[in-house]
């Protein structure tokens, strides 16, 4: 009889212990997830969106069919517009020249070009101005906007032989300049002015165009221009220009350093001449204005 009550006594305490168990695995469960959406709701507070996108082309080369697919791959990666870096024809004709802006036309997305040194040399040949193709075609080759916070500075230096030209030299001292600045600055042009492995650069061919090519990395880091982007190369790559000082390039994602300026050459869109393959590039600017770029192949 007291083994009986003594069991039962047992019993009883062993299923007050599941029930008390039980409720405070409840009140865990349901406290917990608050807990949790306040953890995220602060996570939230410091994750940064995306507030620009845009596309970059190069060295397409006379290639418009693979021209098009970048462009369209611009547009299914939501570029909100497209940056064009020269060398679209194979001589500059007005019939290669009218051949790629029909394909820039017709992709619906706005674009922003400056011409190639490909692009200069039929109306070079026939004794002309070098840009008066071009300028027939898709106008002038240097311009500056700003978008979402931004400030794009296109700057012609397509011609091998005279570099850039006084007017764009006025326009880039004016825009790099100024005592209000964005929170921004990316500069574009055909050609780098530097490369830590590369000597086919901005002045290779030309003892003035190279000087020139010193002048402008010096304006482009005492700017503290944040993007420097080129074509020309066929091959992407990202570099700092603090390498040619002796130091160490580094990334090209992200705001203002001391470290020169970050310098990003955009792959070609041909298939010629091409050891990477058929590519363009996609740059994305965040709400805290760090940006990266992304090599995107066409497929």
């Amino acid at each position: 009889m007291g083994q009986m009550v003594q069991f039962a006594l047992v019993k009883k305490l062993f299923f007050s212990l599941v029930v008390l168990a039980s409720l405070a695995f409840l009140w865990f469960k349901a406290d917990f997830p608050s807990m949790k959406k306040v953890e995220d709701v602060a996570g939230d507070k410091d994750q940064k969106s995306e507030i620009l996108r845009f596309a970059i082309v190069a060295d397409s080369h006379g290639d418009n069919e693979n021209l098009k697919m970048a462009l369209d791959l611009a547009k299914s990666w939501s570029a909100n517009f497209v940056v064009g870096l020269g060398d679209y024809t194979e001589v500059g004709t007005r019939g290669q020249l009218n051949g790629a802006k029909k394909v820039f036309d017709k992709s619906g997305l706005k674009y922003y070009l400056t011409p190639g040194d490909h692009d200069l040399w039929d109306s070079r040949n026939r004794g002309e101005e070098a840009l008066y193709n071009y300028r027939d075609v898709f106008g002038e080759p240097s311009q500056v906007f700003e978008k979402a916070g931004v400030e794009f500075l296109i700057v012609d230096n397509s011609d091998i032989y005279k570099g850039i030209s006084d007017s764009d030299w006025q326009l880039v001292n004016e825009n790099l300049s100024r005592t209000a600045t964005p929170q921004l600055i990316f500069v574009f042009s055909h050609k780098t002015p530097y490369h830590p492995q590369s000597a086919h650069i901005m002045g290779e061919e030309t003892q003035s165009v190279a000087a020139q090519a010193k002048e402008y990395l010096k304006l482009l880091e005492g700017s503290k221009v944040d993007g420097f982007f080129s074509g020309d190369l066929h091959f992407f790559a990202e570099f700092s220009s603090y390498a040619s000082d002796g130091g160490f390039g580094g990334s090209t994602s992200g705001g203002k350093s001391n470290d020169g300026v970050k310098i990003s050459t955009i792959g070609a869109v041909g298939s010629e001449r091409n050891f990477q393959g058929p590519r363009f590039a996609v740059v994305k600017v965040y709400s805290d204005y760090s940006w990266e770029v992304e090599d995107v192949e066409i497929r």
